[in-house]
């Protein structure tokens, strides 16, 4: 069961990544490939606050949401709108990873390439629990994907800004006819996503650490799972999310610790080749 439990952490960490570029996708239009670097970003970041500054965790987490934000809304304003004038995704997905290749590098400027840790605010002792030792940030890991994935589900769902969204999504030039603001909603879909990112920073750096060299993980598996679980679907990142986690703990214990990244890009060719859209993906989301 402990082989569980570190599966299902892990998992949660590519599942709130999932989330994120759910979250521009559903919202925006928009598959932000930099998404990943924020998650670093905001590692870096509540170690230099709790770490380097000695304050307190909920302050890294308040002072993260609205860095992340902030950067995430100068990300969209540079990187995504003057490329939609001409209408390329393709050209999206290469501005996208520019920005990702900026963050690191401005991370790697700063910082260096030398691994950071943080201690989790809730305690460092494990516990046994269902038969499997599992730590405090795993089992905060687990309720945070499910809880986030499953409030922006409903947040899509029910209130009325996930629906203009969606629909400005599905279909730009109606929406803008019944007088939404497409390019705000664009817009704010990146602060969202940013925000949470830098939100849960806190949460994230005492299971990955922070360190440049994770960026390309947590981007690739996020993707991975997003890829898994369904573009468009928030339920469906927790499950893509998970799923990977479980994979890579089970063949890092049964196989080694090289065969996971074969089963789990196995497992996404398999997916993409039976259902493009993921498990429980939407039809007419996906933009990459």
């Amino acid at each position: 069961m402990t082989v569980v439990w570190a599966g299902l952490s892990v998992g949660a960490v590519y599942a709130l990544i999932a989330i994120g570029y759910n979250i521009t996708m559903t919202f925006g239009g928009t598959f932000n490939f930099a998404h990943g670097a924020f998650v670093v970003l905001a590692g870096f970041f509540s170690w230099f606050i709790m770490v380097e500054q000695g304050w307190p965790w909920w302050t890294a987490a308040a002072l993260g949401a609205v860095l992340g934000a902030l950067l995430a809304v100068l990300e969209e304003l540079v990187a995504i709108r003057p490329v939609l004038r001409h209408k390329d995704s393709h050209a999206l997905l290469v501005t996208t990873v520019g920005a990702l290749v900026v963050i690191e590098g401005v991370l790697m400027a700063t910082w260096g390439d030398e691994p950071r840790s943080v201690p989790f605010f809730g305690g460092q002792e494990s516990l046994t629990l269902l038969g499997g030792r599992v730590s405090p940030v795993d089992l905060w890991l687990i309720v945070a994907a499910v809880v986030f994935g499953v409030g922006m589900h409903l947040f899509a769902q029910r209130s009325l800004w996930g629906l203009a969204a969606r629909g400005a999504t599905s279909d730009p030039d109606a929406a803008k006819v019944r007088g939404i603001n497409v390019a705000a909603l664009r817009t704010a879909s990146f602060a969202l996503a940013g925000g949470l990112a830098g939100l849960l920073g806190p949460l994230i750096v005492p299971k990955t650490g922070a360190s440049v060299g994770i960026t390309i993980t947590l981007t690739v598996f996020g993707f991975v799972a997003l890829a898994v679980g369904g573009f468009g679907s928030f339920l469906g990142s927790i499950l893509g999310g998970l799923v990977i986690g479980l994979v890579q703990s089970f063949g890092s214990r049964y196989l080694g610790v090289e065969y996971p990244p074969l089963l789990l890009f196995g497992l996404l060719l398999l997916i993409l080749l039976l259902k493009p859209t993921g498990l429980f993906g939407q039809r007419g989301v996906r933009t990459v």
